[in-house]
Formats: structure tokens, sequence, C-alpha cells
């Protein structure tokens, strides 16, 4: 794996040789949302207004050569939020996009694409563990966007230690220092629309983290790696989208594997206006085989007028957080969103 990422770095290195670069473009945007939420449950009792801000700063430029090279990174109101990437395209022999990139990762973007109206069935209420691979890690990324003409993009990425974060200052590590036990981190998508078969797509993932912890101190250490995988399939006709997802992760240290399903129905109303309904089934199996499994219902609608969208969610989730005491949570939210 080292050396195959050597042999990116050496080719964009070569690529980018002898060329300087044209005065280049400058944006800022930036969304605010607030919120207001009621529902009942032990994670309902503090404010019901809520408020989150995000704003991009974005550059392009182009080289002498024609490779082009863009610079994007995104601000919350938690700074630790914080995410940037550098792209490279254009790049000769080598096709697709090279990017150093911590906005996100090829598995994490498909986590849950079922058609919705707002949120995700499981994005108000109790917590799941699902798919997610790298994201967050600075690493580097290669996309092809359309393989062979086939209308399938091919997402993959890599980081030397997972969970390290950011970007740092030049010359030092990524992140405040390496995650006891963590290895590097491997990921790999494909997505794409079927062709002569209008309105269905389809979407496959993978991760592997490697993971080690010291058994004893005459042992040593023993592999225990997380594996991570997706799969999706959606179709649309007319004003109404369909979509079936199935996610797996298989943790190694302590032997647990946890499998979602998801199910999701969308309408357009209008070209403003849209419903859905979203149900998620979210299993935990633990070392012992025992088995608990929660299950998500949510109806959302999301009415856009320009750059602001008013939207509404209802959600509600039993047996929430992987609790056998049945643990139930419901909760409404009003959203108002604005782009700049």
């Amino acid at each position: 794996m080292k050396n195959i990422t050597k042999i990116g770095l050496s080719a964009l290195a070569g690529s980018l040789a002898m060329t300087s670069a044209n005065a280049g473009d400058l944006s800022l945007t930036g969304s605010m949302e607030v919120t207001y939420t009621v529902g009942s449950g032990y994670q309902n009792d503090g404010n019901q207004f809520g408020q989150e801000n995000e704003m991009t700063i974005a550059a392009s430029t182009e080289l002498d050569n024609g490779v082009g090279v863009a610079y994007k990174r995104s601000l919350t109101a938690a700074q630790a939020g914080s995410d940037s990437e550098l792209v490279f395209s254009n790049m000769p022999m080598v096709g697709g996009t090279l990017a150093m990139t911590s906005t996100g990762s090829p598995l994490s973007a498909i986590d849950d694409v079922t058609p919705t109206a707002f949120e995700e069935a499981n994005a108000q209420v109790g917590s799941i563990d699902d798919v997610n691979g790298v994201d967050g890690t600075f690493g580097l990324r290669y996309t092809l966007a359309d393989v062979a003409g086939s209308g399938f993009k091919f997402d993959a990425m890599y980081v030397p230690v997972h969970g390290t974060g950011d970007a740092t200052a030049d010359q030092g590590t990524s992140g405040t220092s390496g995650v006891e036990g963590n290895g590097d981190g491997v990921e790999v998508a494909v997505t794409g629309t079927v062709p002569m078969v209008e309105g269905l797509s389809l979407g496959v993932g993978y991760a592997k983290l490697e993971e080690e912890v010291q058994t004893s101190q005459t042992v040593g250490q023993s592999a225990v790696d997380q594996d991570e995988a997706t799969g999706y399939v959606k179709y649309a006709i007319g004003p109404v989208a369909v979509g079936y997802q199935v996610g797996a992760v298989s943790v190694g240290s302590s032997n647990t594997l946890y499998k979602n399903e998801y199910i999701g129905i969308s309408y357009q109303v209008t070209d403003d206006l849209s419903v859905s309904y979203n149900t998620l089934e979210a299993a935990r199996t633990a070392t012992d085989g025992l088995q608990t499994v929660q299950e998500f219902d949510s109806i959302s609608l999301g009415y856009s007028m320009g750059g602001m969208t008013i939207s509404i969610a209802d959600a509600d989730c039993s047996k929430c957080s992987y609790t056998h005491g049945g643990r139930n949570i419901d909760e409404t939210t009003i959203s108002l969103s604005v782009a700049f």
C-alpha cells in the first residue's frame, strides 16, 4: 500500500513539474439553519431552538500545462468540524481527479442514499453504528467520474493512520498524535446509473481500517481490523423515487457486528414541494450472540423558495441506542435554512 501511495505522489509531482499558475478565482459561500424541535425521551429536555452555520472558502486556478488546481475549506460553527481539500484535475496519464482531502470519503458519501425530502430516518433520534470509513481524516483520494463510458464512478481513498483528523501545519504530521492501535485505512466505492434502464442506479462500497490491540505483555499485539461494506439500489419513475440499502460494520476489537437496513420512498408533489417516508432497522450482534434491534420511522416534508427551504420531519425509534429495556424516543423538527 505504501508503494502504491509513492507511485501516485510521484505521478502527481511529475505532472506538475516546470509549470506556473495563472491568476485564479476565489469564492465564499455559506448556509444557515435554525430549527425548533419537540418530542419525548431522554434527549429532549434541552432548549428547543437550535442553529447551525457553515461557510465554505473555494479557490481555483489552472497551470500552464492545463492541470486544474482547486482548494476548498469548510468551516462549521464548531471549529473542530473544519474540513479542507486540495484537488488536481486534467493531469496527464492520470485521468480523473487526485485530492488531498478530509472532506468526506467514498464510503461516508453513500452511507444512506435512500430518497428523502429532508432528513434520514435516524437523523433526529437514537444513534447507530454504520459505515463511515476514514471520514474526517486527511488523506489521498482518487476519483474517476465515468469509467470507460459506463456511467459508473470509481472512488478510492487512502490514509496512513485513520482517526487522526484534518491536516495541520506544513512539515507536521496530520492530527496532534496518532490514535493508539490504529493503522492505515483504505476505501473504495463504485456508483452509477444502469445503462439502458432509465431511473435505475446502483452502488457498492467497502472500507478496511487496520487496528491492533495489546493482548498481553508476552504475546504482543494482534490484528483486529474493522471491515465496513454497503450496497444500494434506487429507482425513480416520474415524481416517485424508491430506494433500498444494506450496510454492515464488523468491529474486530469487540467482535461485534452491526447491520443496517434502509428503505425510503419520496414523492415530488411540485417543483418546490416533496414528501418522503423512511425506515431503518439497525441490528447489533454482540460477542455472546445476543442481538438488539433498533427500529426507526420518519416522515418528512421539504418546501423550497429559491435559496430558502422550510422542512418538517417527524421521527421515532424503539430500543434506541441498542437498549433492551425498550427506550423509545419521538421527535418533531421544523427547520428553516438559507443558502448564501
